[in-house]
């Protein structure tokens, strides 16, 4: 019995020790116990929290979207304006008013527009320059021509505004050829008046007649024209140069009225010089164009050599000036010799009609008597 009550009192002891521990654990339990309650308060608390913001968010929402119906509908009435307004201005630019650049005086010396101004304007702010962009190429008659209605419309426009005591220059490439086609038509018109009231002077001393020097300055002139169409034609089927060079005309006018000029003198001297052999003016002047007129297409087939040796150059102005001589003098070779008989029968019709019927019948009677 004593061997058996020690393994008792000894498990006694540690159900003592154990029970001590499970009233402390049990301490412990019911404090976590009430911290858990605790806990779960604060959550319920949190949560009912959180349920309020969420509805607060949500009529926010709903504001927000009534706040972007109310934008939507302000920014329809504004394009709507907008577009009103584009209306007024496009009805603007046709009315007077809008020939008109305006410009806020506090954009005048703004960091945005001070660039522009140091780009187009120099630095004392007194000379202006503005880039004009034409819609042609710059080397051809349209944008020369278009270059001098800007330049007359400018100086137009300037005499009745601030600035008419400006003064205005024009440069660039279509300015310069404006410029060299405006030399060359004045000096072109000069030389063409001087050359043909020297030329129709001279006529006068050699044929002693007004109408014969104004048929021969005429003839020249239609031959001249001519000879200038027929080489803008060659020109553009077969040198792809639709245009005639600035100085072509210039040149193939003072070779072709000289060389005119010079048969046509050969021809009326001619006619001269039969005056005391052959009586009729008819006959004269047609056995005076068949005997030039050998010399007349020898110098023509000459000097038509000549100038076709400037073809192969390459250089389009000599090509094309000696196309104008070559084909102006095949034209003078032909009406030269045909217009003045005409004109010579024309200017005197009746001087010599008795002499030239009674010569017609000496022939026909010695044609009959052989």
């Amino acid at each position: 019995m004593n061997s058996s009550v020690s393994p008792f009192a000894s498990s006694s002891t540690q159900l003592s020790s154990g029970a001590s521990k499970l009233t402390t654990s049990g301490t412990k339990l019911v404090s976590g116990a009430q911290s858990v309650a605790s806990a779960s308060t604060q959550v319920n608390t949190g949560v009912q929290e959180m349920s309020t913001k969420l509805k607060k968010m949500q009529t926010q929402t709903k504001e927000l979207q009534a706040g972007l119906t109310t934008a939507n509908q302000s920014l329809s009435k504004i394009g709507n304006g907008t577009a009103t307004v584009n209306n007024y201005l496009k009805e603007l630019q046709k009315s007077y008013v809008g020939n008109d650049f305006y410009m806020p005086k506090s954009e005048l010396n703004s960091s945005a527009f001070k660039p522009s101004m140091n780009t187009y304007m120099s630095k004392n702010r007194k000379i202006a320059e503005i880039t004009v962009v034409l819609n042609h190429d710059p080397s051809t008659t349209k944008a020369a021509d278009q270059i001098n209605t800007i330049t007359s419309d400018v100086h137009a426009k300037l005499k009745h505004g601030t600035l008419k005591n400006a003064k205005v220059k024009i440069g660039g490439e279509t300015s310069q050829t404006a410029d060299l086609q405006k030399l060359a038509n004045s000096d072109f018109k000069r030389t063409v008046i001087i050359m043909l009231i020297g030329i129709g002077i001279a006529l006068m001393f050699v044929t002693r007649s007004l109408i014969q020097p104004m048929t021969i300055i005429g003839t020249l002139t239609v031959a001249y024209y001519s000879a200038l169409s027929i080489t803008k034609w060659i020109s553009a089927t077969f040198l792809s140069q639709s245009l005639l060079t600035w100085n072509t005309p210039f040149f193939s006018f003072i070779m072709l009225i000289a060389l005119g000029t010079d048969y046509s003198i050969f021809l009326m001297m001619r006619y001269r010089d039969d005056a005391s052999i052959i009586q009729d003016v008819r006959k004269r002047i047609i056995n005076s164009s068949a005997l030039i007129g050998t010399t007349v297409i020898s110098a023509a087939i000459i000097l038509g050599g000549t100038f076709a040796a400037l073809m192969p150059s390459g250089v389009t102005t000599l090509i094309q000036v000696a196309l104008a001589v070559i084909v102006g003098l095949i034209l003078l070779v032909f009406m030269l010799p045909t217009i003045m008989p005409i004109m010579v029968k024309f200017t005197y019709p009746y001087v010599h009609d008795r002499m030239y019927d009674k010569d017609q019948k000496e022939q026909q009677n010695q044609r009959e008597t052989e």
